[in-house]
């Protein structure tokens, strides 16, 4: 029983393995190399040369491949200390997205016949984020199939030089360059185009010109409302008509004489009774 348990678990290793080796033949089929490693940049660009090689020519002439270009180092051009020009140090990447280049790949000649073999040369430029240092590249076709394996690349050139030199606060070292208004250098006034009031050799900044009153005069005028007499109030502050001038009195005297009469007569009836 042990024995065949053993014969048993190596027959499944062994069809596992096979199964693998064909998937991934099958996913990297075809090869792909390059006409050169290296490649020299000419006007920001890098011409690349490949020979594509498939199992089988394909059904159309015209096969749409990606190259894709993972960046695995630079070239760093930077300026240090204790050095006049740039020094070129290789700075190492990892987890890098790659740059992908789709283009239409010609498997026919001339007279239209359909190889499974072509040469196919492109170019990559920095515009399209490209940089000297070094690339794994890999061919897949539209659907995903892997061509060949992975590849090394460089591309040669000079890329932009960082200056990493340490700031220097030295203000009194003669090779250091003063600019005018800063870093103790000569000191400016900026000049206005327009002449500045006169201060009057005070300080103090004086006004020219009349200007117009907060409260313009005509505020001041009285209204017609305003103008009105009021007459004043005296006494408990009622008012009769015709009291005023005597003649109100004098019609109130016969009235009282009569209101006498009436209570008199109303007493005498009250007597008799």
């Amino acid at each position: 029983m042990k024995l065949g348990a053993k014969v048993t678990s190596l027959f499944v290793l062994v069809l596992t393995a096979a199964i693998l080796f064909v998937s991934s033949e099958a996913r990297a089929a075809g090869r792909f190399t390059l006409k050169s490693t290296e490649i020299q940049e000419q006007s920001g660009a890098w011409h690349v040369f490949v020979t594509i090689e498939l199992p089988k020519p394909p059904p159309i002439p015209h096969q749409t491949m990606r190259f894709l270009f993972t960046k695995t180092a630079v070239y760093e051009r930077s300026l240090i200390d204790n050095h006049d020009g740039p020094v070129t140090n290789v700075t190492v990447l990892q987890n890098q997205s790659p740059s992908v280049e789709g283009l239409d790949v010609d498997f026919s000649n001339a007279s239209g016949k359909i190889f499974n073999i072509t040469r196919f040369d492109f170019g990559i430029t920095r515009d399209r984020g490209y940089e000297a240092g070094e690339y794994t590249v890999q061919l897949r076709t539209s659907d995903g199939v892997e061509i060949g394996g992975r590849a090394t690349i460089k591309l040669k050139g000079d890329n932009p030089v960082v200056d990493r030199r340490a700031m220097n606060f030295n203000s009194k070292d003669s090779k250091i360059k003063k600019i005018d208004g800063v870093d103790a250098g000569a000191k400016q006034v900026a000049q206005n185009d327009d002449t500045p009031a006169s201060n009057n050799g005070n300080g103090d900044v004086q006004a020219s010109g009349t200007a117009q009153p907060f409260i313009p005069a005509d505020a001041y005028n009285k209204t017609p409302e305003e103008n009105m007499q009021v007459k004043p109030k005296s006494g408990c502050g009622c008012s009769v008509p015709g009291m005023s001038d005597g003649t109100g009195l004098v019609a109130l005297l016969p009235l009282s004489a009569l209101a006498l009469a009436v209570i008199r007569r109303r007493q005498r009836a009250t007597k008799d009774a």
